[in-house]
């Protein structure tokens, strides 16, 4: 992933190509979505991009590929779960999804946002156990703009020592996945205190 590959793809389709690539591309290409965001963040701290409408498709995208796992989870989960179990690649992703679903129920899907690989299989595992949409969709669009925000930023602001980000990247997601769960906690907590205290006054 590089800024021309990225460039090019506004160049020819606009933004709206850039949308529908982030939304099929991680079901396609194997690449990244860290490096994805962060070439975007750079891309518009560089000029090449608006910053706002490059982040809001940005999270468009992503969104719609969560909703999409979701989606397939409700249609065609088990068969589909069946299949992944069989290649061993993905054997270690789902007991490991299987594990953040057991710990932290519905919570888990923001915190999937900021983990590789279970970011899309743990909306896929709700769509399977039939998780109302309301809940899916407060969860995992909280927790998905919280991390665009934060790696998209990363990019914006230290886009030019990209080789740094690639060499510190474990150190960094670690950094920022502990920054957005106390971010995400805060909110659900003040939002259950908001619904208390209006439940208390009416």
């Amino acid at each position: 992933m590089d800024l021309e590959l990225v460039m090019s793809i506004i160049e020819e389709n606009g933004y709206v190509g850039l949308f529908f690539w982030l939304w099929f591309g991680v079901f396609v290409i194997p690449l990244p979505n860290e490096l994805i965001l962060t070439t975007v963040g750079f891309a518009s701290s560089s000029g090449a991009l608006h910053p706002v409408p490059a982040f809001i498709v940005t999270y468009a995208g992503l969104a719609a590929a969560l909703t999409t796992s979701y989606s397939l989870g409700r249609l065609v989960g088990r068969r589909l779960l069946e299949h992944l179990k069989r290649r061993k690649r993905f054997g270690n992703t789902i007991e490991s999804s299987l594990r953040l679903i057991e710990k932290y129920h519905a919570f888990s899907l923001s915190l999937s946002c900021f983990i590789p690989g279970a970011r899309y299989l743990v909306p896929m595992l709700y769509g399977l156990s039939r998780l109302s949409w309301r809940t899916f969709a407060v969860f995992t669009y909280t927790g998905a703009f919280v991390w665009v925000l934060i790696v998209f930023m990363l990019g914006y602001l230290f886009g030019d020592q990209m080789d740094l980000i690639v060499k510190y990247s474990n150190e960094m997601w670690f950094a920022a996945t502990i920054a957005a769960v106390v971010i995400v906690v805060f909110f659900f907590i003040r939002r259950r205190k908001l619904k208390r205290k209006q439940a208390l006054g009416g």
